[in-house]
């Protein structure tokens, strides 16, 4: 609740028979979209009150239960709670809830079913008008993209904007004629005649969404000329890792609506340029999960991934100090297994890859697929991370989602689920500390499975439907503030 600002929550739960074995182990119902949320909430209750927090203020707000309903006080409750507050839900199974024949839920089914209906009735108005709401027009999307290539912020691009196709939304990717695509697209590929951009290429649409700096000028052009409004969507800040800091700079001065990935980064923006932008949460592709293949008769396995460094775009996760650290710690565990991940179309074009392979110190793997990646993931007890100042880091929210106990260095945009001694063991490069957290979750299994639970549990509430439904809500409130 604190992390999204919640004011009232509820949770899955397990039901338990009479003597309290668990006859469902989960029974909570969960609702990605806020329209799904409403239609079930007119129909009947699924929130189960004994799972419910919420702040003391939503009394002041909206006054207490109704007293002079016997059995669906909670029910009318949400009811008029839902029309004043966003209800969050956590996926875990927090609480025990028994079910015996002479519940009242069981002895009353007749009188509650009565209540229920009146409470449909008064409400029903009020619900319609909200689902309305929510179902708005579909909108029209362009997305200037001038690739898809696996291994960077590229993912999220193609996860967006399938997400917003899966919502009903008409989304066309606008790219250059020889533009890569390595992931399944479910949006419109228009494709331009030439090598760049311009505003000649975009359609007509509602809303125009530019990511890397050479997107915007194009897509503001575009705007200017009446094919939609632009909205940044900003998933790196370039000035500080590329060339050309005069140009990619300047970027950020052209349009004031803007979408980010972390408060770090909306921080650093709203400092160095005065555009206050919304922040959606990153998320872990549902691809990536625990496949319960760790096994202690194996060797213990530490895996991280690599880049391409030739060209500029990757250096950023600091990897000549991430080879020195593992090799650091494999003098003094020389037992242990390290794994280096990298995308293949980089290792074929890389030479300093390739002479890392070629030297035999790591095992080497270039996964063609998500697939490919999760298993990798999976074979890793623990996962380093070294990025020094990334504007998110979705590999270590992968890995933990995987059930790895995670090693990183502070990157800024990591910050939100790295919690260091809670979620993974977390550093400052200045501190120089890397190979010694590593050797620390080798010596201390304890702490290597504590962190590896935990983090597993913080990657389970990054899901890409949160991350759609807040990109699409502020799109929403930017073209209603704008109109």
């Amino acid at each position: 609740m604190q992390q999204t600002n919640s004011y009232i929550s509820y949770t899955n739960y397990a039901l338990i028979n009479e003597r309290s074995n668990i006859v469902h182990a989960s029974a909570g119902v969960h609702f990605p979209y806020k329209v799904d949320f409403l239609q079930n909430l007119r129909k009947g209750c699924n929130i189960n009150g004994c799972t419910v927090m919420m702040r003391m203020e939503v009394f002041s707000a909206i006054g207490f239960f109704n007293e002079e309903l016997r059995f669906t006080q909670d029910y009318d409750f949400w009811l008029r709670a839902v029309q004043h507050y966003e209800f969050s839900y956590l996926n875990e199974q927090l609480v025990h809830y028994r079910v015996h024949t002479q519940m009242g839920t069981k002895k009353f089914e007749g009188m509650i079913n009565k209540e229920i209906k009146e409470l449909n009735q008064k409400y029903e108005s009020k619900l319609v008008q909200m689902i309305n709401h929510e179902t708005r027009r579909k909108l029209r999307f362009t997305f200037p993209i001038l690739t898809l290539c696996k291994g960077g912020a590229q993912r999220m691009l193609a996860d967006i904007s399938n997400g917003l196709v899966e919502k009903g939304h008409e989304v066309t990717i606008l790219m250059p004629l020889h533009g890569d695509i390595e992931y399944d697209i479910k949006a419109k590929i228009l494709r331009t005649k030439q090598a760049i951009l311009s505003e000649q290429d975009y359609p007509q649409s509602d809303i125009i969404v530019s990511n890397f700096y050479t997107t915007v000028s194009s897509a503001h052009q575009a705007s200017l000329n009446g094919k939609g409004t632009h909205i940044r969507f900003s998933l790196c800040y370039e000035p500080v890792f590329l060339p050309d800091q005069d140009i990619s700079f300047q970027t950020y001065n052209q349009t004031p609506y803007l979408i980010v990935i972390s408060q770090y980064q909306k921080d650093l923006i709203s400092l160095l340029h005065g555009v206050n932008g919304e922040m959606i949460p990153i998320y872990v592709n549902p691809n990536f999960k625990d496949l319960k293949l760790r096994n202690e008769n194996n060797p213990l396995t530490i895996s991280a991934i690599v880049r391409k460094t030739e060209g500029g775009y990757s250096w950023q996760r600091d990897q000549s100090y991430l080879i020195q650290q593992l090799r650091k710690v494999r003098e003094e565990y020389p037992h242990v297994k390290f794994n280096l991940i990298c995308p293949p179309n980089e290792m074929e074009n890389s030479q300093s890859l390739q002479q890392l392979r070629n030297s035999n110190e790591f095992q080497f793997y270039t996964p063609s697929n998500d697939t490919e990646l999760c298993l990798y993931y999976n074979q890793a007890d623990i996962f380093v991370t070294s990025s020094i100042f990334e504007t998110a880091v979705l590999p270590g929210l992968e890995a933990l989602k995987c059930g790895a106990a995670l090693v990183a260095v502070y990157a800024g945009g990591n910050t939100e689920y790295c919690h260091h001694e809670q979620t993974c063991l977390l550093s400052y490069r200045y501190e120089n500390r890397l190979a010694k957290d590593i050797i620390r979750l080798i010596e201390n299994k304890d702490l290597r499975n504590k962190l590896a639970e935990q983090g597993q549990k913080e990657a389970a509430l990054w899901t890409i439907e949160r991350s759609v439904s807040s990109f699409e809500n502020i799109c929403w409130s930017i073209l209603n503030n704008n109109l």
